[in-house]
């Protein structure tokens, strides 16, 4: 498995650099490949935890600069997962709530936490029920893997396209104060573009979409230039 994931990721860095490659860092001094991670932990320290996510301070050995550097890391442990729940005209099931750490009103795609060791497919599911009262008949990955934040924490997201929707009743958790709303798929692609929606997991889904508009029949929608 460990050797498996650094060939592919090896081969994701070479993707991007065959055509023109603008800069490359320099051979290292001890002679290890830049292909490889400079980083090494040599210690970690839990400094807080609570159900959601853990918080580390690391020791990590960096082979470039030679030197060891304090660094936090926030370990989640859940995956996040969003799902865009689309309806046959375009229109995108959109979720909006107040987020305490930014202090503002936040409009996503539904979304949440799905333990790592259970289905992500069933905790999509169960986040759309709860956070809108949908049920969908048909899955599927739009995009398979997102860092949300990867200078600061190692989580990993989802996003689902669900479609086929049957409206039922909202299970939201009794802390959730939730707006949800029906939005023109050209629309919240402009709330991307202008600044109005800012959640990543949500951006990157609804730009996804907007990208493949044309495998879904949705070309029409954006036939003309989506300007912020």
């Amino acid at each position: 498995m460990g050797e498996s994931w650094r060939v592919a990721r090896s081969a994701s860095m070479r993707r991007f650099t065959r055509s023109r490659l603008i800069h490359a860092p320099p051979a290292r001094a001890d002679g290890t490949s830049a292909e490889d991670s400079p980083w090494r932990r040599d210690a970690r320290e839990e400094r807080f935890s609570n159900a959601w996510f853990r918080v580390y301070e690391d020791q990590a050995w960096n082979r470039r600069s030679d030197r060891s550097f304090d660094y936090g890391v926030v370990s989640f442990a859940n995956r996040a997962v969003g799902i865009l729940a689309l309806e046959p005209d375009g229109q995108v099931w959109m979720v909006g709530q107040h987020r305490y750490p930014t202090g503002e009103f936040s409009w996503e795609l539904p979304m949440g936490g799905v333990p790592l060791a259970d289905c992500l497919l069933e905790g999509a599911q169960r986040e759309l029920k709860e956070e809108t009262g949908l049920t969908a008949r048909d899955w599927e990955v739009l995009l398979e893997r997102v860092h949300l934040s990867n200078s600061v924490t190692d989580e990993v997201g989802c996003v689902f396209l669900a479609t086929g929707l049957e409206q039922g009743e909202m299970e939201a958790e009794p802390s959730e104060e939730l707006w949800v709303a029906t939005v023109p798929l050209p629309i919240a692609v402009r709330g991307v573009l202008n600044g109005d929606i800012t959640d990543s997991l949500t951006v990157s889904g609804l730009l996804a979409l907007a990208v493949r508009a044309s495998h879904y029949g949705l070309q029409h929608l954006l036939a003309e230039p989506v300007a912020p």
